[in-house]
């Protein structure tokens, strides 16, 4: 899922460039996994923060490894944020969920929202956390925020509706053996028509999580008449779905023309 292999450090080092600035390492919370990055165009912003949160399984990642895909937004007129979160084996779900809702709502991340939308995103198990922050409102409402401020919802090969059968003594451990739990995960089972417009993106090839996630998010979505668009790769991955978002592999898939055109619908500016 791209964390800790070699292909995050080359696409971090060929996407530095001087249309954006950073903040990094800034802290959310007193605990060391409770820290963002903040990346800002320098040129005139749009009006959406980006709040994305990468994958992993919910046990590996760090924010470091994610620089390209805000640098390829930022550059694009968006301020982006990427939080750490904590992971199993140190926490179990929903803490990795309520970290990143605590993100969302700290000052720094506040501060940026002054007179902003709010879009959260993300990619595999990040789409997953994103999702639940988006569409389950006791996340932001733990915060002391209303799950209204949420323009719009991006999800990449996100793990809407099932958990891999294969690899049911893993889920158990992080998301625990009671049943009513692991429905509480997923996404679909929290889609109301209070939702906010979501773009969901999954390579056709995708073998890590089926296209038929993205399906089954888009069907329920439909049937609660939240505004949706859904668009299907073919011949790209799991992996790739994200990597284009990172010159030079735009040619693997238009991902971040799409959720820029999704985006650009709902933020002002123009693109960078």
């Amino acid at each position: 899922m791209l964390s800790g292999c070699s292909g995050t450090d080359f696409l971090n080092t060929v996407n530095r460039a001087g249309h954006y600035q950073t903040a990094k390492d800034v802290a959310y919370g007193p605990l060391e996994r409770q820290r963002l990055d903040i990346y800002r165009p320098q040129a005139s912003a749009n009006a959406c923060v980006i709040v994305f949160v990468y994958g992993g399984s919910w046990d590996s990642g760090a924010k470091e490894q994610y620089g390209f895909v805000a640098a390829a937004l930022a550059r694009h007129g968006y301020t982006v944020v990427v939080p750490d979160y904590r992971l199993y084996p140190e926490v179990k779900h929903p803490e990795f969920v309520a970290d990143v809702a605590k993100a969302v709502a700290s000052e720094p991340v506040q501060t940026l929202l002054e007179g902003n939308s709010l879009v959260m995103m993300g990619h595999s198990a990040g789409a997953m956390i994103a999702g639940l922050i988006s569409y389950d409102a006791k996340y932001l409402q733990a915060e002391g925020l209303s799950p209204d401020i949420i323009a719009a919802y991006v999800a990449l090969a996100g793990p809407h509706d099932y958990f891999l059968p294969t690899q049911k003594s893993r889920w158990t451990n992080i998301f625990g053996d009671d049943e009513t739990k692991q429905v509480d995960a997923l996404t679909v089972n929290h889609v109301t028509p209070k939702n906010p417009p979501t773009l969901i993106l999954h390579g056709a090839d995708d073998e890590t999580v089926t296209p038929r996630s993205a399906v089954s998010l888009e069907q329920k979505l439909t049937a609660a008449g939240v505004p949706v668009t859904r668009k299907t790769y073919p011949g790209v991955t799991h992996v790739k779905l994200l990597a284009a978002m990172g010159r030079p592999l735009g040619f693997l898939a238009p991902t971040l023309d799409d959720v820029d055109e999704f985006l650009r619908r709902r933020c002002d500016g123009a693109s960078l």
